[in-house]
């Protein structure tokens, strides 16, 4: 939810419109960090590449080990491990319960 801007507030107290609600008719509007944070655009981030691709399929792999705290699978899973093929960009998903499984599931990957 949000709050209507400053002037119009200011407005609506000036005109005597209002009436059992307590208005700071103060210059200077008070400043709203959630506002800000609202109003606020992410850059993108470019995608360049150092170096050619990988020449053959698995020849290179990146792995991304992330933490959702905020949500737990049904199976008690917090944290995803995904895994890219720099040839193909092709993707595995891993659902870890511990970020302490991430290394004997990349094992496991390997192996598979």
């Amino acid at each position: 939810l949000g709050h209507a801007n400053y002037r119009a507030v200011y407005d609506l107290a000036r005109s005597g419109n209002s009436s059992g609600m307590p208005i700071n008719l103060s210059p200077v509007p008070p400043k709203c960090d959630d506002c800000i944070l609202g109003k606020q655009t992410r850059t993108n981030v470019p995608k360049t590449r150092q170096g050619p691709k990988s020449e053959r399929r698995l020849g290179i792999v990146h792995v991304d080990l992330m933490e959702h705290p905020d949500t737990v699978s049904a199976a008690g899973n917090k944290y995803i491990m995904d895994i890219i093929d720099d040839h193909s960009s092709y993707t595995w998903s891993i659902p870890l319960a511990a970020k302490s499984d991430a290394f004997p599931a990349l094992q496991a990957w390997t192996l598979a």
